[in-house]
């Protein structure tokens, strides 16, 4: 546990940028407007801290997966009216986008928005939702029409149907030639008493036993607004109660099983295993239906393989073992927390053998990016002598640990 939990760490480096992206790709935008009671502000249950807070996982979450996907989207932007030259034909053309209004569940349409290419928006807010659901997350649906009138030249009705394909490949598959695409779609969290939520996604990583943890549930549910569970491309995989997709199959080792219900069978069983994405750490899958409250699920690569099925191209993110507060850099800052777990726990585990010793602060001086708030270190010192080294040098850094023992649920994602 410790050692997943200090993955958690080195991970979420990853997700705040520490990992290169692509020159163009597709790049997950949130859209607040629907936000009317302000949860991720000063309008949230739990105040303007736990609000900001919870924006900032937010966006963690959406930067993870902008990160990952290196598809390239067209722009949708409805065509100006287009009117005949010789004759009185004028065309107009119109399209409209819909989603459940993530404050009161009510499906809102919108008409002849702008989306810039490759962007993928997401529109955001909360609301009580029922029993023990942390939250619900989707594409939106679409529609085009054109308005035609009047006479044209052949010339100019060969430019209307250039301009009404282009507009409608845009609008349906974002010029995608295969694969799911859309325009975006919408996240909703629940908003109620019924949930205890853990915010802080940087610097208490892991919830306490009893809270449900608000990164988590962002990055399942983005996972369902791209269309993981939820869009005719993952049904078109499902044969039974299993998943067939080529990706995940060869990832799993076999079809993948289901959590089916009357909805459908949009999540994978629960208890599915895997591994964090870019890692060889075990863990449940994002996407099965459940999450253990007082834990921390990231993306797997089973998760991955599902979003490849379905049409996504995806990367795995990489990240720098010795990077311990994932600013981006290995400087003295890190080598404080190293100290700080040296021969206590596998916390600071950056070579990868389970426990945090001199070979990890081998590690930490081969990646040394920053300026020492010390002398330089000249030579490595023996693990029975790196502890009096550091104490002698360094200031403590503390780190929160997770409460011990306490009863624990699976709330439904």
């Amino acid at each position: 546990m410790v050692l997943f939990q200090r993955l958690q760490v080195i991970f979420l480096a990853a997700i705040l940028g520490c990992f290169a992206a692509p020159l163009r790709a597709v790049t997950v935008t949130l859209d607040y407007q629907f936000d009317t009671n302000d949860f991720f502000g000063a309008g949230n249950p739990d105040g303007a801290v736990a609000g900001a807070e919870a924006r900032a996982s937010l966006e963690a979450a959406a930067s993870f997966f902008s990160g990952i996907l290196t598809d390239t989207f067209s722009e949708i932007q409805t065509p100006a009216p287009f009117s005949s030259a010789m004759f009185s034909g004028m065309v107009t053309w119109q399209w409209s986008l819909d989603f459940s209004n993530p404050q009161t569940g009510l499906n809102v349409t919108l008409q002849d928005e702008t989306i810039a290419a490759d962007e993928y928006r997401i529109y955001v807010g909360a609301r009580s939702l029922t029993g023990s659901t942390l939250g619900v997350g989707g594409p939106g649906g679409f529609g085009w029409s054109s308005a035609p009138t009047g006479s044209f030249t052949s010339t100019e009705i060969d430019q209307l149907n250039q301009i009404t394909a282009d507009f409608s490949d845009a609008v349906e598959t974002r010029g995608e030639s295969s694969g799911f695409s859309r325009w975006g779609g919408a996240v909703t969290f629940d908003s109620d008493a019924s949930t205890n939520w853990h915010y802080d996604h940087v610097s208490q990583p892991s919830p306490t036993s009893g809270d449900s943890d608000f990164f988590s549930v962002a990055i399942h549910e983005i996972g369902h607004s791209l269309g993981l569970g939820a869009s005719d491309d993952w049904d078109a995989l499902v044969s039974g109660t299993s998943f067939t997709g080529v990706a995940s199959v060869s990832e799993f080792g076999s079809n993948v099983p289901l959590d089916c219900d009357i909805n459908g069978c949009g999540h994978w069983a629960d208890g599915t295993s895997s591994v964090v994405l870019g890692t060889a750490m075990a863990q449940e899958a994002a996407m099965d239906p459940s999450l253990l409250q007082g834990t921390r699920k990231l993306f797997t690569s089973l998760d991955a393989a599902g979003l490849t099925d379905i049409g996504w191209s995806v990367v795995s993110p990489t990240f720098d073992p010795a990077d311990y507060d994932g600013d981006g850099d290995v400087d003295g800052s890190d080598l404080a927390t190293l100290e700080n777990w040296f021969g206590i726990n596998g916390n600071g585990d950056a070579d990868g053998d389970g426990d945090t010793d001199g070979s990890d602060f081998l590690v930490w001086q081969r990646d040394f990016t920053g300026s020492l708030p010390f002398s330089a270190i000249t030579s490595v010192p023996e693990p029975s002598t790196f502890m009096l080294c550091a104490l002698a040098s360094l200031f403590f850094v503390t780190r929160p640990q997770a409460a011990g023992c306490g009863r624990r649920t699976r709330p439904r994602l």
